[in-house]
């Protein structure tokens, strides 16, 4: 009896070991992911566009405008940039198979 609750526990803590270990392939399979990280950029940018348009920022921080455009022309930058570099590298990878 007493053998077969060690059993019983070592299965229940291999258990939560290998969800533990699936769970963190997941998320490294999703930070890894290009569309995933692709999303995270466009969003933020998405929101910057939002506010800015809206001109939603407290009077109290008159440069707060100022920062969101220069951070959307940087991120804007750099997203398209990384989207050309996944197409040739699509492109590549087609041409070589």
């Amino acid at each position: 009896m007493d053998s077969e609750l060690n059993e019983i526990e070592r299965l229940k803590l291999m258990v939560i070991e290998l969800e533990r270990q699936k769970k963190e392939k997941e998320d490294n399979d999703k930070r890894c992911s290009l569309e995933y990280n692709f999303s995270i950029i466009n969003e933020l940018l998405s929101d910057r566009k939002t506010a800015i348009k809206n001109n939603s920022y407290p009077k109290s921080v008159p440069l707060a405008r100022y920062y969101d455009e220069q951070l959307v022309k940087h991120l804007e930058a750099t997203y398209n940039i990384l989207r050309i570099m996944e197409d040739r590298m699509q492109k590549m990878e087609q041409n070589c198979k």
